[in-house]
């Protein structure tokens, strides 16, 4: 009999509410260091960056309206608690800035929509 693994999902909370209709989150963590390269030692290390999360989520968009709206976050900058729950029940969370949003639709396609945020690094906890 073979071993069966069991593998986590990604959920998504935004200003506290679930995303049930969330379809995909694509998250990212960058040290956004420099590197350092002199003439005698060629590569000489990293120089500190300003390190951040960024979380892309992309959701069906239901025929009844959105279920949420990223418009007037991205329109006032005001930051909205985010949370990225993922493996072994962890969450990864913080206020986040969204700074755009999209959506499409086409023939014999569903209606998604889709918005970014970045916020300062964040661990898993």
């Amino acid at each position: 009999m073979a071993n069966s693994q069991l593998y986590s999902i990604l959920l998504a909370v935004v200003g506290g509410t679930l995303l049930a209709e969330e379809q995909e989150i694509d998250w990212s963590r960058t040290a956004n260091a420099q590197q350092v390269a002199t003439v005698l030692k060629g590569f000489a290390g990293l120089s500190p960056g300003a390190s951040m999360t960024e979380v892309d989520i992309n959701s069906a968009m239901p025929q009844g309206g959105f279920e949420f709206d990223a418009g007037p976050y991205i329109d006032s900058l005001t930051p909205i608690p985010v949370q990225v729950i993922g493996p072994g029940g962890k969450a990864m969370k913080g206020d986040a800035f969204i700074i755009q949003d999209s959506g499409r639709h086409g023939v014999n396609q569903q209606a998604r929509y889709s918005f970014r945020c970045i916020l300062s690094l964040k661990q898993f906890k």
